[in-house]
């Protein structure tokens, strides 16, 4: 199995009401992408954040599973929606 973090940090000027959209569209491709497994994401409230709000999980079964999912017609809108309002993120894929 494969595990995929994304953390964000938002632009200054990123309303919460656009940062809580995002997050239901990212919620809402559970179910609609076969190759996800598991997905869950939330609001940050460690004080050793470092800025990053945010946090998306996504599980798949293997790398190919990722790519696909990556590549998903749901998924490249959403992640284009992202890079416009986040001011940096950082991902993380490992296998379990």
């Amino acid at each position: 199995m494969i595990i995929h973090i994304a953390l964000f940090k938002w632009r200054k000027n990123i309303s919460r009401k656009d940062i809580l959209q995002i997050m239901d569209d990212v919620l809402s491709m559970k179910g609609k992408i076969k190759e996800i497994i598991d997905l869950s994401c939330g609001r940050n409230f460690s004080k050793w954040s470092k800025g990053y709000t945010h946090a998306v999980v996504v599980k798949v079964k293997d790398k190919k599973a990722l790519d696909k999912y990556r590549k998903h017609p749901i998924h490249i809108p959403i992640a284009k929606r992202i890079e416009e309002l986040e001011q940096d993120s950082i991902g993380i894929d490992f296998k379990i």
